[in-house]
């Protein structure tokens, strides 16, 4: 039982994860795949610049789906 719990609670967590990264998904108004500041700024109106930067794992500017799903599993960014 145990076992089965601790499935269940980790495919809870999956679930928002994607979730969230899913309803982000409709976030990215120009279409290109990435996450820029202002369009993140609209779900999460406290982000900074500085949390934008520590996100953006790469450096490439944008915040791709992995770094999102990352943020969101490390408590970065609330689950909205």
């Amino acid at each position: 039982m145990r076992f089965t719990m601790t499935g269940l609670g980790a495919a809870l967590i999956l679930a928002a994860t994607a979730g969230a990264v899913s309803a982000a998904g409709e976030m990215d108004t120009d279409g290109d795949g990435m996450y820029s500041f202002n369009e993140l700024l609209v779900a999460y109106p406290a982000l900074t610049e500085e949390t934008y930067g520590t996100i953006d794992a790469n450096g490439d500017g944008g915040i791709d789906d992995a770094e999102l799903a990352s943020a969101l599993d490390a408590g970065i960014l609330p689950a909205s």
